[in-house]
C-alpha cells in the first residue's frame, strides 16, 4: 500500500513540475528532486519560499527613517555591471540543490558552477564548503580557493598599471570594480578591507577628474567616504556631484543623505527645496523621501 502512495506521489509530482517549469528543465529537475527527497515538505518547499518573497515585497517603503538613502537605485547600483537577473534568480535553487541526499546531484551542481563565473555564486560555494560529501565540499573549496587567486592576481596587475598610468579612465573603471569585488568576497580581515577602502575612494576621485560628469562614481565614492567617516571629502564630492548633474535626482539624494549624516539638518531642508523646485521628473524612490522628509519638517 505504502509502495502504491508512493509512486502515485512521485507521478503527480512529475507532473506538476513538468508542468509549472517546462521552460527551465534545471529548475524542474531541482525541484523534483527536493519533492522526492523530501515527501510533501519538499514538495511545498516552493510554496513557502514565493511566500516569504511576497511578504518580503509587500514591507513599507519606510522601514527606517533613512532607508531612502542608500544612494542605490537600477541605474547605479553598480559602476560598471548591470545585475544579471538570471544568475541572481538561481541563487536560491543553488542552495536549495544542495540539500538533495543525491550526493550526484550536488556534485554536478559544484561542477556547473566550477564551469561559469563562480564569483557570482560565492555565498553558495561558501555554504557548500561545509557540506557532508566531501567531493562535494572538495568542489567548493577549489572553487573559492581559485577565485581568491584570480582576485589577488588582477589586483596586483592593476594596481601596477594604476601607478604607472592614472590617466586611463577605462583602466580606473577596471580597477575600482576589481576593487570593490575583493573587498566584498569575505576574504580579507577588516585592516586590509579598510586599506582598501581608502585605496577605492583615492581610484574614484582620480576617475571624476577625468570624467565629472560620471553619476555613477559620485554615489559609489560618497558611500565609500561616509563609510570611512570623512564626511568633509563626502560633503565636497556630493556638491561637485549637484553641480556637475544638477538634472540627476541621485545627486540631491546623495547630498541629503550626506548632511544626514553629519546631522546638518538645515542644509538638509535646504536642498530638499532645491530638489522639489527643480524641474526634475522624480523617480517612486525621490518622490517617496521628498514626501517624508516634507511631511517630517
Amino acid at each position: 500500500m505504502f509502495e502504491i502512495a508512493w509512486l502515485v506521489y512521485i507521478v503527480v509530482c512529475g507532473i506538476v513540475f513538468g508542468i509549472v517549469y517546462r521552460h527551465d528543465r534545471r529548475e524542474g529537475w531541482t525541484r523534483f528532486a527536493l519533492a522526492a527527497s523530501l515527501p510533501v515538505v519538499g514538495f511545498l518547499l516552493p510554496l513557502f519560499r514565493s511566500r516569504r518573497n511576497r511578504a518580503n515585497q509587500a514591507r513599507p517603503v519606510e522601514s527606517g527613517m533613512f532607508d531612502h538613502f542608500s544612494i542605490r537605485n537600477e541605474e547605479h547600483s553598480s559602476l560598471y555591471d548591470s545585475p544579471d537577473t538570471v544568475k541572481e534568480l538561481n541563487v536560491v535553487p543553488l542552495e536549495e540543490a544542495l540539500l538533495v541526499n543525491d550526493f550526484s546531484t550536488r556534485r554536478r551542481v559544484m561542477i556547473d558552477l566550477l564551469k561559469q563565473d563562480s564569483l557570482d555564486y560565492l555565498e553558495v560555494l561558501r555554504l557548500a564548503v561545509s557540506n557532508e560529501d566531501t567531493e562535494t565540499s572538495h568542489y567548493a573549496v577549489s572553487a573559492i580557493t581559485g577565485i581568491k587567486s584570480k582576485l589577488t592576481l588582477t589586483l596586483q596587475q592593476l594596481s601596477v598599471q594604476y601607478e604607472e598610468n592614472k590617466d586611463d579612465s577605462y583602466l580606473l573603471r577596471s580597477y575600482a570594480d576589481v576593487l570593490k569585488n575583493y573587498m566584498r568576497s569575505g576574504f580579507l580581515d577588516e585592516r586590509t578591507i579598510s586599506k582598501h577602502r581608502y585605496t577605492y575612494s583615492a581610484v574614484l576621485a582620480r576617475l571624476l577628474e577625468l570624467e565629472p560628469e560620471s553619476a555613477e562614481a559620485y554615489a559609489e565614492k560618497i558611500e565609500m567616504d561616509l563609510e570611512l567617516g570623512e564626511y568633509a571629502s563626502a560633503e565636497a564630492c556630493a556638491e561637485s556631484f549637484l553641480r556637475h548633474c544638477p538634472h540627476d535626482e541621485n545627486a540631491y539624494l546623495c547630498l541629503m543623505n550626506v548632511y544626514f549624516t553629519v546631522q546638518s539638518i538645515e542644509k538638509l531642508k535646504d536642498t530638499l527645496d532645491q530638489l522639489k523646485q527643480s524641474p526634475i521628473r522624480l523617480s517612486n524612490e525621490a518622490l517617496t523621501t521628498v514626501r517624508f522628509w516634507s511631511e517630517g519638517t
